[in-house]
Order: structure tokens, then sequence, then C-alpha cells
């Protein structure tokens, strides 16, 4: 969860002037544990950085910098503490994200990004979106738990519905192992 700038060459792509601090050796880090999650099918929730690493991980790309993005309306890297809420995401009724955090609507998380998805990896589909339109949720349909949230649920985790995402792993883990 959370973490410097994934190097956009590990999706082929050029460094934009906006791009923070990257770690190359994380990134390949990070990069190939998805991957092996992935391969074999391990439960994996990604947070923040996460779910960028998810993505590109499964051959997507990122946004490098909303605020260039026509359309984006806010600022998505708040300045207030993490346990404060500052903005909605709408989230898909039919999804395991749906599943967890009891139904489908809007519902408020924090923000402390200013790149997401853009081109989805493979095997992947977007499950919310904020009320700017910014990818703020990926899952993986045909896997019984791949999720990748942008905002940082651990530390909204006194809300019933964030709690509900490691409740969610935890099972999911425990389902893995038992199998």
């Amino acid at each position: 969860s959370g973490g410097p700038d994934l190097d956009p060459k590990s999706y082929g792509e050029r460094e934009h002037p906006e791009q923070g601090p990257i770690e190359p050796d994380i990134d390949r880090f990070e990069l190939e544990l998805a991957r092996l999650a992935w391969r074999e099918g391990l439960p994996l929730l990604a947070i923040c950085r996460g779910a960028q690493a998810l993505n590109v991980a499964r051959g997507g790309t990122l946004v490098q910098h909303l605020p260039d993005e026509p359309g984006v309306t806010f600022d998505h890297r708040q300045e207030v503490p993490g346990d404060r809420p500052t903005h909605g995401v709408e989230v898909s009724e039919a999804s395991l994200l749906a599943e967890l955090m009891g139904g489908g609507g809007v519902f408020e998380v924090n923000s402390f990004h200013h790149q997401a998805a853009a081109r989805l990896g493979d095997g992947l589909r977007v499950v919310a979106r904020s009320t700017d339109g910014v990818v703020e949720a990926i899952e993986a349909p045909a896997r019984p738990f791949v999720l990748g949230v942008q905002w940082h649920a651990e530390c909204l985790a006194e809300r019933e519905e964030q709690a509900a995402l490691f409740e969610g792993l935890v099972s999911a883990a425990a389902e893995y192992t038992a199998a």
C-alpha cells in the first residue's frame, strides 16, 4: 500500500514533468510480487500505489498526473489527515467491492494520489470511480479475491464498509489456505 510513483518505463511511457520520486528496485519487486500472486491465484488487496502496480503488472498503464486530465475537477491529494474522507466514489452494484461494502452506491473515501489506472490490465475491470471520473477501484471478476482501491482504506478502518475490505481479504486467504 502506498509509496512513490511507479517508473513510467515499467508501462512503456516517458516520464511526466510532474512525476514524483521513483524507486525502480521497489517497482521491480512489487510488480513481480503482483504477477506471482496472480499466477498462484492468491487473494490480493492492493491499496493506492498497490492498485496502480496491480494494473501495470497485468499490462495496464497509468494516468501520470491527474490534474492534467480533462474533467478532473478536484485535487486527489488531500491535505487533511487520512482518517478524514474528502470525496465520494461511486461503487458498481455487481462487484466484489459492492458485496464487501454492503452494496453499490456512493461511499466517502480519502485521497492521496496524483496517478490512477488509465488503460486497464488484462483481466481487470473498473468497479468504482470518483465523482470526477477518476478510476478509484479495480478488480478481477474471474478471480475469487483480487481487488485494488485507490484510497487508503487502512486509515478509515473504523468505518464498517472500509474494515470489510480487510475482513474479506482475511476470509479469502483462509479459503485459499483450506483449499
